[in-house]
């Protein structure tokens, strides 16, 4: 295996994709098909309601990913941060991506979690799911895919390709 070019990080809002969703799912490192006693399982063992986001909390969760991406020297290549999830797209990073990301589910919590008490609304108990969703990329044509992929989420949503001023545009000398 080579050198990791990338790291495509997802993470979704509590409640919004459990195992066998129809959609497909995640459990144990396996991609599974929906499965509906699954999902109803899952769904009834969930603790808290589900969480979207906001239009407003999804510039606050966009403000709080940035700050740590800078602060911490963390290269964004693709970034997208919808109502129900969130993809981000690191270049090498030089900590752990455990780490990173918790950080950014953290601060971005806080974030959202002030702005809701300010405005008298109730804050759950987790705002983002506790799983990690990682696929490690390698290759340039993967990179280039992914990029893409995060980019039209984006698009599909109204917005430019990369709306947030802490994304680094990937130049092919780059790679």
């Amino acid at each position: 295996m080579g050198n990791t070019l990338a790291i495509h990080w997802t993470v979704t809002t509590h409640g919004t994709w459990l195992h066998g969703d129809p959609r497909g799912s995640w459990r144990n490192g396996k991609l599974i098909g929906p499965d509906p006693l699954l999902h109803q399982t899952a769904s009834q063992a969930m603790n808290g309601d589900q969480e979207s986001l906001s239009a407003h909390e999804i510039d606050l969760a966009a403000e709080a990913f940035g700050t740590v991406c800078r602060n911490h020297g963390h290269r964004v290549l693709a970034a997208t941060i919808r109502s129900t999830h969130a993809h981000l797209v690191f270049a090498p990073l030089s900590e752990p991506i455990e780490k990173v990301t918790g950080w950014i589910k953290r601060q971005s919590s806080a974030a959202i979690f002030g702005w809701r008490r300010q405005h008298g609304r109730s804050t759950p108990q987790h705002l983002w799911t506790a799983r990690r969703f990682l696929k490690y990329i390698f290759d340039e044509q993967h990179l280039i895919n992914t990029i893409e992929y995060v980019r039209r989420h984006n698009l599909e949503a109204g917005l430019p390709a990369d709306p947030f001023p802490w994304i680094e545009s990937l130049s092919t000398h780059d790679i």
